[in-house]
């Protein structure tokens, strides 16, 4: 099965809304071979029988039994178990109906997507990236506005998600949760180097120089599917930019891409490629596989971007050979920030019109965010993107990752074309190709 993925706040996480969405507000007035699946119940990693399935059920009348295609590129981590959760709730409730599951490999997901509605069999329910694709698509014509459809039976989703997936006044996707980004070291490893989680660059440089002396090496970054690169970006830019708004006023054409704050952002990711803080091979690397292979076999000390939609694989594979947390990008040499993570939404799904029983699908959806739904998000470390509980009894690492929402940063650019642009450079700043101004160059040639 191709494994491949891409990764608020109750009360207490407030001050995320404020900061997170600001882009929106700004923005409004971011394999293997395939295999057959089990037509009933049915988990496919096949996007042809995706296409085919889904062309099937949007002949079937609305009332009758009928089949209701999902395609979805998570089928990393504990994604997959929350969705068949879903599923396995859903049927039993609504006997003759069928959900069948579909995970295509990122970096052919959209295309496949795009190509199967144009002609017009899609699936009902797709999962979309919150970047610049998602408003591409509401552009298209292709997705059912979800306005009318949340105002029963879902949660309230926090304001500033809605927000996110609101669009010419319409709401367009269903939210699932919410993610921070940072990086996953090696506890066991570090305690036995004398290493602390470092509060500045120059210490993280240390830190891997440490690591590179015994045989180790520094951050596994898997960049083949190009988003990680993206990451790495933006998690400097958290940094370049104290005020969270920079990104949104880029994308809204109120300032250039060439202000210094993002060259400075640019520089810094080339400055640590170029110092050998991250393990060589990243654009050779799947996301979450290669780069978690050498985390997890101990070969490196560290590992990025790592979020609550790999957690639980994460440890599942470690096991007991070794203890991990997780700690932010730390800040530049002489700033005065305290270290912050990235985020924004993880999960979310929309309805598209290829579908003939969309009532079918929305209702799927009620299913993923009901309170069970809820509860088997938070039961495989993933923050649901409503007000849920959170239990007394969960790790240490679910606790990190949850108040690391407080202060996350904007992850995201809509406008597809420029982030495009950055994931495309990106992949040329890693191989230490490009520098920080060909980056920048691209993203001003992008946004003309």
């Amino acid at each position: 099965m191709e494994r491949s993925t891409r990764a608020v706040p109750p009360p207490r996480f407030q001050r995320l809304a404020g900061l997170l969405f600001a882009s929106v507000l700004v923005g409004a007035c971011s394999a293997g071979s395939p295999s057959s699946a089990p037509a009933s119940g049915a988990e496919s990693t096949s996007p042809t029988a995706a296409t085919s399935a889904s062309a099937g059920s949007s002949s079937a009348p609305s009332g009758a039994s009928a089949t209701v295609e999902m395609w979805s590129w998570n089928n990393e981590g504990a994604y997959p178990d929350v969705h068949k959760d879903a599923q396995s709730r859903f049927e039993t409730a609504n006997p003759g109906l069928t959900i069948n599951r579909t995970y295509i490999a990122y970096g052919d997901y959209m295309t496949k997507l795009k190509t199967a509605l144009a002609a017009g069999s899609g699936p009902c329910i797709a999962q979309i990236p919150w970047a610049g694709e998602f408003r591409d698509l509401v552009n298209s014509g292709q997705l059912m506005p979800l306005t009318d459809a949340v105002k029963t039976g879902f949660p309230t989703f926090f304001d500033p998600i809605v927000k996110a997936v609101t669009f010419n006044k319409d709401m367009w996707a269903i939210p699932l949760d919410v993610n921070t980004l940072q990086i996953a070291y090696n506890k066991t490893l570090f305690d036995t180097l004398g290493l602390a989680i470092p509060k500045t660059q120059s210490e993280l440089q240390t830190i891997v120089d440490k690591l590179k002396t015994n045989g180790k090496f520094g951050i596994a970054v898997g960049n083949k599917d190009q988003w990680s690169g993206g990451d790495l970006f933006f998690a400097q830019v958290a940094y370049a930019d104290g005020t969270n708004t920079m990104l949104s006023k880029a994308d809204a054409g109120q300032i250039q891409w060439d202000d210094p704050v993002f060259l400075k952002a640019a520089d810094a990711v080339a400055a640590m490629v170029k110092s050998g803080v991250f393990a060589p091979g990243a654009n050779s690397m799947a996301a979450f596989v290669g780069n978690q292979d050498l985390f997890v076999a101990q070969k490196a000390g560290m590992m990025y971007p790592v979020g609550n939609f790999v957690t639980a694989g994460i440890t599942a594979k470690v096991g007991n050979s070794f203890e991990w947390g997780l700690f932010p990008f730390p800040p530049p040499d002489g700033s005065t920030a305290a270290p912050v993570a990235t985020g924004g939404i993880a999960e979310m799904f929309v309805v598209t019109k290829a579908c003939a029983t969309p009532d079918k699908a929305i209702e799927f959806l009620r299913y993923l965010t009901n309170d069970d739904g809820g509860k088997a998000l938070v039961a495989n470390d993933f923050i649901p993107s409503w007000n849920y509980p959170v239990p007394s009894d969960k790790s240490a690492l679910y606790k990190n990752m949850v108040e690391a929402q407080s202060t996350a940063m904007s992850r995201v650019i809509y406008t597809t074309k420029v982030y495009t642009a950055l994931l495309n450079s990106m992949q040329g700043v890693m191989e230490g190709t490009k520098t920080g101004q060909d980056l920048i160059d691209s993203l001003v040639a992008a946004a003309k």
